[in-house]
């Protein structure tokens, strides 16, 4: 279904929501071992350790899904669409094409404090941190196994560092809650908090997980254990090191170095030989996925993730064909015309081209179609692919740059980290091409743009890139030199507006410079 749609109920409805604990049933999805059960997110409802295992399963539904009905506004969760939309449209990436208001001006930086696709996120973000904050306060004195207590627990501070992690990124200061909020308690009584206090909280949510995860209790695909806490850390040590345009903290960027080579050095992640096989739905899950957020349309066609109802091109002929896809965005020339053609990740990543069941062939502008698996679902949606949201490639581009900062310049542990990389790149399935050769005798610029392109062709559509530039500061200079004619970034979109309509109901909320 082209379900684009943005969440514009207000804001005493979504804690209603919050605090209405819905949780769906799941029945028969392979990533949860236990149904979740609708109830209420108060001391009555959580008395059994199933009541725990459901609520706990309810966040993996705010990630993905969402708790509303389809033709409810606020349909669909974090990574349902518009996380991994606005991060590329949001940049020199991609350009939205339909007649989304709220989509056009992120895609030309217009927007403002009332864009409804800023706010659902936000929200998103809120509704799965006070579902988080409900289990941490209910769980802990249910009489049930305690190992496996606390693995539900951890669970809940994983996601919970992963949502603060997001909003300290595109919002910098923001309203902190570690208690579940009531509908009283939301208007007019929470302050921003410095973001250096929050990141501390995430790090304290991510060292206790790591703790506690227990292997025996990590019951189906798409569950965080110690190395997902590993792995996230290390993405909040990178991004914590890089305090600004030149400023930099060694000692984070030290330890975003030591978490990365935890989760390499594991032994429970690989890179996949070919980059194509990195979304193939068999190997969900596997290989250098970290942690995937789970969709199904074999559970409901109106579950199934919106990668191709947003990013293939309409190709109907009659009966034949692809369904329901509708292109709304495209990706920028300057992203097609960065890779090398022999670059794997080129023919994987965009798609310029369609056979009909007929044999007639088409040729189009380039489309991004990475996350369709052609043979498993050839008629494109509705789709079960995952939203990958950490897989290993990220850990060793994130050795190469930390390594790079820290050092004024790449050590060898920084080349040997981009260049496994670009070794994988080169490969097309059959064999090693003459493309990409390892990096050698750079300086500290240089290496430093090569590790911001890397990750530009590296995660296409993932939720990067606007992080990216913005961690980097070359936001205005990246889109103002790509294929975005409209495109007019200034210095204050290196953060988001906060929400208008929250301001309205919040009086402490103030207001990013420039909105």
């Amino acid at each position: 279904m082209a379900n684009t749609i943005i969440k514009v109920s207000a804001m005493r409805k979504v804690i209603l929501c919050l605090m209405a604990g819905i949780v769906i049933s799941l029945s028969g999805c392979e990533f949860l071992d236990e149904e979740p059960k609708t109830g209420v997110a108060s001391g009555n409802f959580y008395k059994t350790e199933s009541d725990a295992v459901a609520a706990t399963n309810g966040i993996y539904e705010f990630l993905s899904f969402g708790l509303e009905g389809l033709f409810d506004p606020g349909y669909g969760g974090v990574y349902y669409n518009q996380f991994w939309i606005a991060q590329d449209i949001c940049s020199d990436n991609a350009e939205w094409l339909a007649t989304s208001l709220d989509h056009m001006q992120l895609s030309d930086f217009s927007f403002d404090a009332n864009n409804l696709l800023v706010e659902s996120l936000w929200w998103d973000y809120y509704k799965t941190i006070n579902l988080c904050n409900t289990i941490l306060a209910y769980v802990p004195p249910i009489q049930m196994d305690e190992p496996r207590k606390d693995n539900l627990l951890a669970e809940a501070r994983f996601f919970r560092a992963l949502m603060y992690l997001d909003l300290v990124r595109m919002w910098g200061d923001v309203p902190y809650f570690s208690d579940p909020v009531t509908d009283g308690e939301a208007e007019g009584s929470r302050a921003r908090v410095d973001k250096a206090i929050i990141y501390d909280a995430i790090i304290e949510d991510l060292d206790w997980a790591e703790e506690h995860f227990l292997d025996e209790y990590r019951k189906g695909n798409g569950r965080p254990d110690q190395y997902t806490a590993n792995a996230l850390e290390a993405r909040v040590y990178l991004t914590r090191g890089m305090i600004g345009s030149t400023a930099k903290n060694p000692e984070d960027l030290q330890k975003a170095i030591d978490c990365a080579n935890i989760v390499i050095n594991s032994g429970k992640y690989h890179l996949w030989p070919d980059y194509a096989d990195i979304f193939k739905l068999k190997n969900s899950h596997s290989g250098e996925i970290i942690l995937g957020i789970n969709f199904s349309s074999t559970l409901d066609a109106f579950k199934a993730n919106q990668f191709p109802v947003v990013l293939l091109p309409t190709l109907k002929k009659g009966k034949d064909g692809l369904h329901n896809t509708l292109g709304l965005l495209i990706p920028t020339d300057n992203l097609y015309d960065s890779f090398d053609d022999l670059d794997r990740r080129k023919s994987v990543t965009f798609l310029t081209s369609y056979t009909f069941p007929d044999g007639i062939d088409t040729t189009f502008q380039p489309y991004v179609s990475k996350y369709w698996d052609a043979q498993a679902e050839p008629k494109g949606h509705p789709s079960d692919a995952d939203f990958i949201a950490i897989r290993l490639a990220e850990m060793y581009l994130i050795v190469a740059e930390a390594g790079n900062e820290i050092n004024n310049g790449p050590n060898q542990a920084a080349y040997d980290a981009i260049n496994v990389i670009r070794k994988r790149a080169r490969f097309d399935g059959i064999a090693e091409q003459d493309v990409l050769p390892d990096l050698s005798g750079l300086d500290y610029t240089s290496f430093r743009d090569a590790v911001l392109l890397e990750r530009q062709r590296e995660f296409v559509m993932e939720g990067h890139r606007w992080f990216d530039l913005t961690r980097f500061h070359q936001l205005i200079e990246k889109v103002e030199a790509s294929s975005k004619p409209n495109a007019t970034p200034q210095d204050f979109h290196y953060l988001m507006p906060i929400p208008q309509r929250d301001r309205e109901l919040d009086f402490n909320l103030g207001q990013n410079p420039g909105y």
